[in-house]
């Protein structure tokens, strides 16, 4: 054997043992990276190519067409990296919980549910379809969909499971509101075992359809709990800080009591998520009773006006929804027409008989006060001093900020009734001068003719004692369940003799709200 021979001899061995330890260092480390624990994984949409590509509890996770890539897409519009799953840890409503944000690095787009990843990164939630150019198509999610619980604080297993509110009227004798009681019914230990059974995100549970709504804090979408069926309704807020640790506390306990409220009158509270949707961002989810029928509002509006034996059976509901509410100390503060929600049972045969004084084609009605998002626990204040609620309705005491209670709400069931018996509100810019937040802080308004001609004196005299200005002569909700009109019993004479039908000295008659939804 030459020398020549004898040298490539040599450096050919050396290239197979270095050939051979690469190999086994790599093997090492497909070893290393199988034994991690699988976070989430990627399901191949396309026909013909099914596969799943597992996402270990790595740091990063590349995708691309190179071969040093941990998963290998090998397709000509496929960047050499073309996007990577980078692994964070994040604290969301006090739970512990790892998440996948993916990065995109291509030229050809990394699109998101049929979005294109505009800010070049977002955190995946489960079911998320991801498309990597215009060649592969995968459903994203993640391994398990119950909660570790690991890391859930004293406070959050307190109020999130198995604490109960003691629903007993909570006012002593006094009137003051006092703090709503808990009790404990179960141990920590069965704390946590069901913390770890409740799924940590909405999309687990339900999957979200068409938008039915929105407003100034969020928008409410149509929703189906994949369980079970059933129709709901998600109201979901617009995004904010993850660092708000007070905002995102006081949503946690509020939640959790509402969610424990139960009444007909009122649109159950089903379940309460908190999403992250950046390193820095959540979104929060109430997942609600879904009510098919519309809002009182609409019903108002394409009837001009309701029937006096209509309303009464109406405003009894309404009053017995605040009755509850007010009995656990809660403060609705936006008692308006369109968050009155209505469930009509509809006649299907001429035979069957109706249970109220509802419309021919109509068994039943139920009303449900919805829209939580104003309300208020009061705890072992007596006033609360918060500018909120809709225009027309608000009470003059939240305009004044001088501190209020429950009456808050009567004062706007007071405008209710008052808009369902003549179409129009009692207070609005357009009787102006003055202003509607002076009409309203001088309790300034007028049972116009002919709208009140007809109108029962009784019931004049019942919203001329919700809508007062002083608030502490105001009627209760149990006074106004004792008021003569509800107990069908006739009125008091001598009192509605003394009542004069209001005018505003301008002398104009508002338009109905039929008239304004025209404009």
């Amino acid at each position: 054997m030459s020398l020549a021979q004898s040298i490539s001899k040599r450096e050919h061995s050396d290239d197979l043992l270095q050939s051979n330890k690469r190999q086994q260092t790599d093997l090492k480390s497909r070893k290393f990276e199988n034994d991690l624990p699988m976070i989430g994984q990627l399901v191949n949409l396309i026909p013909g190519k099914e596969c799943t590509y597992d996402i270990t509890n790595k740091e990063i996770t590349t995708i691309g067409r190179s071969r040093s890539c941990d998963i290998t897409l090998n397709e000509p519009d496929i960047s050499t990296v073309h996007c990577e799953l980078n692994l964070i840890n994040m604290e969301i409503d006090g739970i512990h919980r790892s998440l996948i944000n993916i990065v995109d690095k291509s030229r050809n787009g990394t699109f998101i549910n049929g979005s294109r990843l505009v800010k070049k990164d977002c955190i995946l939630k489960n079911g998320d379809r991801i498309v990597f150019g215009k060649t592969f198509s995968f459903l994203f999610k993640y391994c398990s969909v119950f909660e570790e619980a690991n890391n859930i604080n004293a406070d959050t297993e307190s109020t999130n499971h198995e604490v109960s509110a003691n629903l007993s009227p909570i006012t002593d004798e006094t009137g003051v509101f006092k703090k709503p009681q808990f009790s404990f019914t179960s141990s920590q230990s069965a704390l946590k075992k069901q913390a770890r059974q409740k799924p940590i995100s909405v999309f687990d549970k339900y999957l979200l359809g068409k938008e039915l709504g929105a407003g100034h804090y969020a928008v409410v979408k149509d929703g189906t709990n994949k369980h079970t069926g059933q129709a709901v309704a998600i109201k979901i807020f617009h995004p904010q800080q993850n660092d708000d640790q007070k905002k995102s506390k006081q949503f946690r306990e509020e939640t959790n009591i509402l969610m424990r409220i139960h009444h007909p009158n009122i649109v159950n509270l089903l379940d309460s998520y908190v999403e992250p949707i950046s390193k820095s961002q959540i979104q929060k989810y109430l997942v609600l009773e879904k009510i098919v029928d519309g809002e009182l509002f609409e019903r108002i509006v394409k009837k001009t006006c309701l029937r006096q034996d209509e309303t009464k059976a109406i405003f009894k509901q309404i009053l017995t929804g605040l009755r509850y509410l007010h009995n656990q100390n809660i403060i609705h503060r936006d008692i308006k027409p369109e968050n009155i929600l209505l469930n009509i049972t509809r006649r299907t045969s001429p035979e069957q008989l109706q249970l109220g004084p509802w419309d021919e084609g109509e068994i039943d009605i139920q009303v449900k006060i919805a829209d939580f998002g104003l309300a208020k626990f009061t705890g072992e204040m007596q006033f609360t001093n918060t500018l909120c609620g809709t225009p027309s309705y608000v009470a003059p005491e939240v305009l004044t900020k001088t501190g209020y209670t429950s009456k808050v709400d009567m004062w706007s069931a007071g405008v209710i009734l008052y808009v369902c018996l003549c179409g129009f509100p009692p207070f609005s810019d357009q009787l102006g001068p003055p202003s509607l937040k002076e009409q309203i802080l001088q309790a300034k308004y007028a049972f116009y003719t002919p709208y009140w001609d007809n109108i029962d004196d009784s019931i004049l005299h019942l919203i001329s004692h919700l809508l007062v200005l002083d608030a502490d002569k105001r009627y209760s909700v149990n006074e106004v369940f004792e008021h003569a009109w509800l107990k069908d019993s006739t009125a008091q004479k001598d009192v509605i003799k003394d009542m004069k039908r209001l005018q505003l000295g301008n002398g104009q008659l508002p338009k109905t709200y039929s008239e304004m939804s025209c404009l």
